[in-house]
């Protein structure tokens, strides 16, 4: 179970739980390794990371539609509406990132029975 402090920071919860993660000899993640409760915790962050993503990229992507004028008119400069695309296109990224992490976790956790506290 997560805190309340780690359900609201999914992503730093994520970041601290990656290196606990077994690799093979080819530097990639041992899946058939790893520990399940891992992966669930994995899992459950990563997927809650990426709505996290896509809600706040929904959101930006909102308010750059709605500042039309203020873009027009040179109150929001061309190079803060250039970084937050770049921000944009790197969240979009990470977020499908952590949707192939968490489908692998998934499918390596699917017969796994959490036990009930």
């Amino acid at each position: 179970m997560h805190t309340r402090m780690q359900a609201i920071r999914p992503m730093r919860s994520l970041l601290n739980q990656l290196p606990c993660l077994p690799v093979t000899d080819e530097r990639m993640v041992d899946y058939t390794a790893a520990d399940p409760h891992l992966f669930v915790a994995i899992r459950d962050d990563a997927e809650m990371t990426m709505r996290v993503i896509h809600q706040g990229l929904t959101a930006i992507g909102s308010l750059i539609a709605h500042s039309g004028v203020a873009i027009e008119d040179g109150s929001i400069g061309a190079d803060c509406l250039e970084s937050l695309g770049y921000l944009m296109a790197e969240l979009g990224d990470i977020a499908s990132g952590f949707m192939v992490m968490a489908a692998h976790c998934r499918r390596e956790t699917q017969d796994f029975k959490e036990p009930f506290l």
